[in-house]
């Protein structure tokens, strides 16, 4: 059968937003994301989006307030308009009704039924509009790039062969090649995302045109890439847009790496911590220390490209020293009811190849007046595969002065079975990919049963990151799994929610 061409869908995440787009994305839908409500009516409008998926989960006023903003237009326009609400929210879902959400559905959920869905409010959708179809971004035309089938719309091809001169047939790295210096590494990490998660999206700001989102969608079904390109600017000419869309003076990585030192003094870089909970007391009983950079005027700007702007800046290990000596502070300072959490700390592959590094963070937990056998050192498979000596002197040292130790994003990698026989480990954490694969086919489940079976028999802790629902929650408990962290106990928090939510249990 032929697969019908793909339809917008337009969501607004304040927490998961990347996430929520992949899920989408395997659904095979195209998706156009955000994180703000900005200019929200306006960017549903850009999108021609169908559907719109307002995630309010872990964000019950904000996403009520966007439900508002956008009810009417939507309305108007014959869009659906599907809320996302926490289990611990559903009393407010007359509220969200009277905002005007045309369905909802409330987590834990799986893939499927965000799928089903977002199907139920397509029709909905088409059978109060007639059945008729807000208009879709052109065609797309084949750039010819090697390796897979890679596509742009019709207006960004142009752009590509005037301002990059790439002939047909260019490979991706000819298109590197053809790209500023200061965009490179942007366009690279984007790529690896779409390859890893579906989707993508990065903005850029152009002057004389305000600010420009292009969102980069792979079709599953075909493996094809299309683009979108939203203006948001106060002069949203998308075609001038897209002429200028990869200039050297469009905002890029560089630009993040260079307002990195001032967000790390003026505090624009905080720290998180999402609880770990013991499958067998059903106790939170450690957090790990997440990232989070609330840029003065991008808004929040993910982990993942806060850690890219300052591997590119060169500021890898004073962002780690920054991270790591707040978390450290933040902990030493809990109310008694916080006092026997475990504090699980990233290090990079930077810090590993440090001199004297396991010195230097043991004087950071001193100093802050931290307990040293509170504190779990995670290490990713990355950092193990660039400094795998380093590591396995780093650990060592960690672990004979009372501190713990683990493999981070286990599943990953390509090394993984040799790390764990050689380095000196107590924990496994578990990829959240691995810990969906527990509700997969069978071959999926197959390989992550094994994964805890052979850390069972090694005698290593398991702690399964990513978990949503009850099935996977009880599928980790029968196979012997320490502990799990993820939307189903609760999002990343600061110090004040993560006290209210312990004290409450």
């Amino acid at each position: 059968m032929t697969a019908g061409p793909m339809r917008t869908i337009f969501l607004l995440s304040f927490r998961q937003r990347d996430e929520l787009a992949a899920a989408v994305s395997r659904g095979g839908w195209r998706t156009v994301a955000a994180r703000r409500r900005d200019g929200l009516d306006r960017r549903v409008a850009a999108s021609a989006a169908r559907v719109v998926l307002i995630d309010a989960r872990g964000a019950a006023d904000e996403g009520l307030e966007a439900t508002r903003m956008i009810a009417a237009a939507a309305a108007a326009a014959g869009r659906a308009l599907l809320v996302l609400v926490s289990r611990g929210d559903a009393a407010l879902l007359d509220a969200f009704h009277d905002a005007g959400a045309t369905q909802f559905l409330a987590s834990p959920m799986r893939e499927a039924e965000l799928h089903a869905a977002i199907r139920f409010a397509e029709r909905y959708a088409d059978r109060v509009s007639g059945g008729g179809q807000v208009a879709e971004e052109s065609a797309p035309e084949p750039l010819g790039w090697r390796y897979d089938r890679r596509q742009r719309s019709l207006q960004l091809t142009p752009t590509l062969r005037d301002v990059l001169q790439v002939p047909a047939g260019s490979t991706a790295s000819a298109v590197l090649r053809g790209l500023p210096s200061d965009l490179r590494p942007l366009l690279a990490l984007s790529l690896r995302r779409l390859g890893m998660e579906g989707a993508t999206a990065f903005a850029h700001d152009l002057p004389g045109i305000g600010r420009v989102v292009q969102h980069l969608q792979r079709d599953p079904r075909t493996g094809r890439i299309h683009a979108l390109v939203e203006p948001l600017g106060a002069a949203p000419d998308a075609s001038a847009a897209l002429r200028e869309l990869f200039p050297r003076r469009t905002r890029s990585l560089v630009a993040l790496a260079q307002d990195l030192p001032a967000a790390l003094a003026a505090g624009e870089v905080e720290v998180l911590f999402q609880p770990q909970v013991s499958l067998a007391s059903d106790t939170i009983t450690g957090v790990e220390a997440l990232a989070r950079w609330r840029h003065a005027r991008l808004g929040e700007v993910g982990a993942a490209a806060l850690l890219a702007a300052a591997a590119h800046a060169g500021q890898s290990v004073v962002l780690s020293a920054y991270l790591q000596e707040r978390a450290f502070a933040l902990a030493a300072a809990w109310p008694p009811a916080l006092a026997g959490l475990r504090v699980a700390i990233n290090v990079t592959a930077e810090d590993l190849a440090t001199t004297n590094f396991a010195t230097t963070l043991l004087a950071r937990i001193d100093a802050a007046g931290l307990q040293r056998s509170r504190v779990t050192v995670e290490v990713t498979e990355s950092g193990l595969i660039e400094n795998r000596v380093e590591a396995a002197s780093v650990l060592s040292a960690l672990r004979a002065a009372g501190c713990r130790t683990a493999i981070d994003d286990f599943g990953t990698g390509y090394s993984s079975l040799s790390y764990l026989s050689a380095l000196p480990l107590d924990y496994l954490k578990l990829d959240k990919s691995m810990t969906q694969a527990l509700e997969g086919g069978e071959r999926e489940r197959i390989v992550a049963l094994s994964v805890l079976e052979l850390a069972r028999s090694l005698g290593l802790g398991v702690v399964a990151e990513g978990v949503e629902t009850e099935a996977q929650r009880l599928l980790l408990a029968a196979e012997g799994c320490e502990l799990y962290q993820g939307w189903l106990c609760a999002p990343p928090l600061d110090s004040a929610a993560l006290c209210a939510l312990v004290q409450a249990a």
